[in-house]
């Protein structure tokens, strides 16, 4: 992007100010002195100053200069650690998730004596987000689901010490926590099998990530790749079937699936919510969980699929994943550029929604009602 030369002036104070090169109450330099060093016009160097006042970053005092704003004495100048992420406002607020991965950050964050700036990127325009970042005068930023190698080059750019969440940026020479994601579906795939289980679907919900320009999830093609694995190294058929976020889309999928000869015996997805709604439409169309169809989810190992019955999934510790990211920046802060890797480790937690798979007489007759339901949906109307 193409900077006007007063943008480029402002963004230079932000950076400077960023580096506490420029410090709170500190006067800055005068508007013919700015024009000098950056070849310009008073006039240009202004319409930066006057984009800096309206943001409240500094403060013309008449008869003694331009002078940093200082922040509140609680979220000073070097303590202010943004948490960059693509949700809206209220995403982090999530109960299961992410929630539990942010109190931990705040909490360990806090006892070192910074704050947490919660970041949304969905509030934030791309043509102007280091621009917006800068302002907040951050020392460090975790970037929590952060995928896009565009966006990941534009925040190193920033120079800030930074840690990524939820996303292996390694590559990117970028200290890094994430889940285990490959060997949690694969275990929870190899589980399935072990318990008879040959027709194995793994039901993918299109999650698709708008920073990225539209790009699928990079968590659920790792979560694919371990039941994938799994499903190989047995010798089975891979199965994945897809479905919109839409309110009936997953029914919509469900029914010719388990329509098919031969039909799955059990469901594998990539989150506990989806998980549940596979179980209540296959319930709704007549069969039982887990004595027809067995489910798994990945998320948590609490989570009801019916009254009192809980769910199998694959247990992610997310307290250890806010601490650890946490600890891992504070490490970076103090200057250790050496990039590491902390893997949230994934383990299967059987409750009631798997069983061994069963020997497809017990739901024959509700088998051949979906598959007249199946055809049903997919013939044109009469």
């Amino acid at each position: 992007m193409k900077y006007s030369p007063n943008q480029q002036i402002k963004r230079h104070l932000l950076r400077h100010i960023l580096d506490g090169q420029y410090e709170p109450n500190q006067t800055l330099p005068t508007i013919e002195t700015l024009a000098k060093t950056f070849k310009v016009s008073t006039k240009t160097v202004q319409k930066a100053i006057h984009a800096l006042s309206a943001e409240g970053i500094i403060e013309a005092k008449r008869g003694t200069g331009l002078f940093i704003k200082p922040l509140d004495a609680k979220a000073g100048v070097g303590k202010r650690v943004g948490l960059v992420h693509p949700g809206s406002t209220g995403y982090l607020q999530g109960a299961i998730y992410p929630k539990p991965i942010v109190d931990a950050i705040e909490r360990v964050m806090q006892e070192a004596g910074y704050v947490i700036v919660p970041c949304p990127l969905a509030k934030m325009e791309r043509l102007v987000l280091e621009e917006s970042l800068l302002k907040l005068r951050l020392c460090g930023l975790l970037l929590f689901e952060i995928d896009s190698d565009i966006l990941i080059s534009e925040f190193r750019d920033m120079r800030l010490p930074m840690v990524s969440l939820d996303y292996d940026a390694y590559r990117h020479n970028i200290s890094s926590v994430f889940i285990d994601n490959v060997w949690g579906c694969f275990e929870a795939t190899k589980y399935l099998i072990e318990q008879g289980h040959r027709n194995i679907c793994f039901m993918r919900p299109l999650m698709r990530n708008a920073i990225n320009n539209g790009s699928l999830d990079a968590v659920e093609e790792e979560r694919i790749k371990g039941y994938r694995l799994a499903m190989q190294e047995a010798g089975l058929p891979v199965h994945v079937e897809e479905f919109g976020r839409g309110a009936n889309d997953l029914q919509g999928a469900l029914v010719p699936v388990l329509g098919q000869r031969p039909a799955p015996t059990a469901f594998v997805t990539s989150t506990d919510g989806g998980a549940v709604k596979i179980a209540e439409h296959v319930q709704e169309l007549g069969f039982s969980v887990p004595d027809d169809i067995s489910v798994v989810g990945f998320g948590n190992d609490r989570t009801e699929f019916a009254p009192g019955k809980l769910l199998t999934s694959v247990r992610v510790d997310w307290k250890e994943m806010g601490e650890e990211a946490a600890k891992m920046l504070q490490e970076v802060l103090k200057g250790n550029s050496r990039s590491r890797r902390h893997i949230v480790s994934a383990k299967l937690i059987i409750h009631d929604s798997t069983a061994p798979a069963s020997k497809g007489t017990a739901n024959k007759r509700q088998r051949e009602a979906v598959r007249v339901l199946s055809r049903e949906q997919t013939e044109p109307n009469a």
